[in-house]
Formats: C-alpha cells, structure tokens, sequence
C-alpha cells in the first residue's frame, strides 16, 4: 500500500544509518524498533549524530517498557511518534500524512 507516495526500502538498521549517511532526501522514515543487529534506536542515536531532522514514525511491539521511552525521549522524541504493532494501516497512513503536513 503506497497511496502515492515513493518508498526506499532499508532491510535492517545498518541499511537505514547508510540513507541517512548518502544524503538522499527523505521527507519521513517509519523506523522499526526492534532489528536483528543495529536497532532502531541505535538508529535513532546515529541519526541525532548526523543532526538529521527527517521526521520519524517509530513501531514497536514493546508496550510499557519504561526505559524505551526514557530512551527516546532523551533523543527528542514522544510517545506520540510511536504505533504499536500491529500496525492498523488506516492509523498509519492518518500519521504518515499528519507528519508530512498533509490533509488527513
């Protein structure tokens, strides 16, 4: 489901910290938690680094686990930049717009 939009595909955290390095413009990244290897949130630390300022829609399975929240706070972030799995598509696309600054 595109819905019109154009998708870059980044298998993994490592893949991920590779676009934010090559300087593609991206308008907006849906970032998985949890990934074998290099973590979403060891992606969210790279990307603080790199002072990248792509807005980011973060997924993650982990409900109330304290310390992911503390943790991403400390990067910016809020618990309403986070959809828990699984994923409703209607909810994500109504986020995916609301972040871009589109009409929802």
């Amino acid at each position: 489901m595109r819905k019109g939009f154009e998708v870059v595909l980044a298998s993994g955290g490592e893949k991920a910290i590779e676009v934010l390095k090559s300087g593609m413009q991206i308008d907006l990244m849906l970032l998985d938690m949890k990934m074998p290897g290099v973590s979403g949130l060891d992606v969210l630390r790279e990307k603080a680094v790199l002072k990248d300022v792509t807005p980011v829609i973060i997924v993650t399975g982990s409900f109330g686990q304290e310390q992911i929240y503390r943790d991403l706070e400390k990067l910016g972030f809020t618990r309403e930049d986070i959809i828990y799995k699984p994923v409703d598509l209607f909810l994500l696309l109504e986020e995916v717009k609301k972040k871009l600054g589109m009409k929802t």
